[in-house]
């Protein structure tokens, strides 16, 4: 299965759909997690990290 990077538009290649995986773009490195809604619409999402608060 074949998913579109939201940063360069490039074909990200998927074996198996599974939400909350973690895979990464060939093209740019960007690391993306899949999404698939209660539709069963698949697409691919900006992996946010948020950063530590060491209290600032």
């Amino acid at each position: 299965m074949n998913l579109v990077c939201t940063e360069c538009g490039s074909e990200v290649n998927v074996d198996e759909a599974v939400d909350n995986e973690i895979v990464s773009c060939p093209i740019c490195g960007l690391d993306l997690i899949i999404k698939i809604d209660d539709s069963g619409n698949i697409s691919l999402k900006e992996l946010a990290i948020e950063g530590e608060d060491w209290g600032e």
